[in-house]
C-alpha cells in the first residue's frame, strides 16, 4: 500500500495536470486559397531532451529559446512533415516567437501558403512520441473539417474542404474530454478525497437507495460547478489569473484532504465541493483556449462534447475506485488507511501549490 502511495507521489510531482498536447490552428481562405497555419509548440521536452541551457542552470530563459530558435525549428521540421500532392512543404519564412500560457513556454510557429487546394493537402507528425506515449496533436480547422487529434497510434492527418458533421464533432470532444480528465492528477486527487470524505466505511452498510444518493449529490454537484465555469472561462466572458486558479485547485485538495485527515468528514459539504468545482472547471477550460474555436455553433458543440468526455471520465475513475476503497476500508485498520491516503495527498498538493506560486 504504501509503495503503491509513493509511486503515484512521484508520478504525480512530476506530471501534475501538465498540458502535454500541441496545437494546429489553420484558417483557410477558400477564395484565395490562402492558408495561415499556427503550430503551438510546448518547449518543456525541447528544455529536457535538446542541448539548449547555454548556461546549464537547469533553467531555459526566452534568450536561450531564441538563441535556438533555428535548430528548434529544423527539429520540428524533421517531424512535422506538411504535404501538398504528396509533396513536402517546408516552412519557407515563418515568423517564430515564445510565450508562457499555463505556466508553461510555446513555440509558436506562424505560417502563409497560397494556392493551396486543402483536398490535397496531408500532415505527417511524429514530433515527440520518442519522449511521450500519450503526447497529442490537437488540429483545428476554423468551421470547415479539421477538429481531429493526432496521436502515436494515429500520425497523418488529410485535409479536407468538406465541412465536418457536428455530430463527429461531438465525438471527437468527447474523446479529448475523456483523456483530458484521466491526464489530469489534480483533479483526480480531488475526486477521490471526495470519495473518502463520503466516509467509505460505513458506506456499505447504508441503504441501496442512500448509496446511491449521498454519491451522487456530491458528484453531481461538482460537476454542475466545473460545467459552469468551464463555460464562462472557455467562451470569454471571464477569464481569471491562470496561477491564481492552477493553485487554487492545489488549495482546494489540500483542505479536502486536512479534513479527512482530521476525520473531519462532515466539514467537506455542499458548499465547499460547489466552490471548490468552480475552481476546476476554470482549470479544464484551458485546452479549449488554446484551440481557439471562432464558430459560435462549433464552439457550443466543442465545449458540449468536452464536458461530457470530463463526466464520463469521472465516473469511470469512480467506478473503478470506489469498490477498491471499500474493501480496503472495512477493516480495523481504516482509520490509518484514511490518515495515510490524506497525509499523501496533503503532501503532493502542498508542492503543487508552492510550485504554481513560484516558490518552487
Amino acid at each position: 500500500m504504501f509503495k503503491f502511495l509513493f509511486i503515484i507521489f512521484l508520478s504525480s510531482l512530476l506530471y501534475s495536470h501538465q498540458l502535454r498536447e500541441n496545437y494546429l490552428t489553420l484558417d483557410y481562405n477558400t477564395e484565395t486559397k490562402t492558408v495561415q497555419l499556427d503550430l503551438k509548440i510546448e518547449t518543456r521536452l525541447f528544455e529536457m531532451n535538446l542541448n539548449i541551457d547555454d548556461n546549464k542552470n537547469h533553467i531555459c530563459s526566452y534568450k536561450e529559446l531564441y538563441h535556438h530558435k533555428n535548430e528548434l525549428l529544423q527539429y520540428i521540421q524533421n517531424r512535422f512533415h506538411l504535404l501538398y500532392k504528396n509533396q513536402p512543404l517546408p516552412f519557407r519564412k515563418p515568423n517564430i516567437s515564445f510565450y508562457r500560457y499555463y505556466d508553461q513556454t510555446y513555440m509558436l510557429i506562424h505560417e502563409v501558403y497560397k494556392n493551396i487546394d486543402l483536398n490535397y493537402l496531408t500532415l505527417n507528425y511524429n514530433l515527440f512520441f520518442n519522449y511521450e506515449s500519450n503526447h497529442k496533436l490537437l488540429i483545428h480547422l476554423d468551421e470547415l473539417r479539421g477538429d481531429y487529434t493526432i496521436t502515436k497510434e494515429n500520425p497523418s492527418y488529410n485535409f479536407s474542404s468538406y465541412q465536418m458533421m457536428q455530430l463527429e464533432r461531438l465525438s471527437i470532444f468527447i474523446v479529448d474530454g475523456f483523456k483530458h480528465i484521466l491526464d489530469g492528477l489534480d483533479h483526480l486527487l480531488f475526486i477521490l478525497m471526495l470519495l473518502i470524505s463520503t466516509r467509505i466505511k460505513y458506506f456499505y452498510h447504508l441503504k441501496q437507495k442512500n448509496k446511491i444518493l449521498s454519491l451522487l449529490k456530491l458528484i453531481t454537484l461538482f460537476s454542475i460547478a466545473h460545467s459552469i465555469t468551464l463555460f464562462i472561462s472557455a467562451s470569454k466572458l471571464y477569464q481569471p489569473n491562470v496561477m491564481i486558479i492552477e493553485s487554487g485547485i492545489a488549495l482546494s485538495i489540500f483542505v479536502v484532504a486536512l479534513l479527512n485527515f482530521l476525520q473531519k468528514f462532515q466539514h467537506v459539504n455542499y458548499y465547499i465541493v460547489f466552490g471548490f468545482g468552480l475552481l476546476h472547471g476554470f482549470g479544464f477550460a484551458n485546452v479549449l483556449h488554446m484551440i481557439e474555436i471562432t464558430d459560435t455553433k462549433s464552439f457550443i458543440i466543442s465545449l458540449l462534447g468536452f464536458n461530457l468526455g470530463v463526466e464520463f471520465g469521472q465516473l469511470l475513475i469512480i467506478t473503478i475506485t470506489l469498490p477498491i476503497l471499500i474493501l480496503l476500508f472495512r477493516n480495523k485498520f481504516y482509520p490509518i488507511l484514511v490518515k495515510s491516503i490524506s497525509l499523501a495527498a496533503m503532501g503532493i498538493s502542498a508542492y503543487w501549490f508552492f510550485t504554481r506560486i513560484g516558490l518552487f
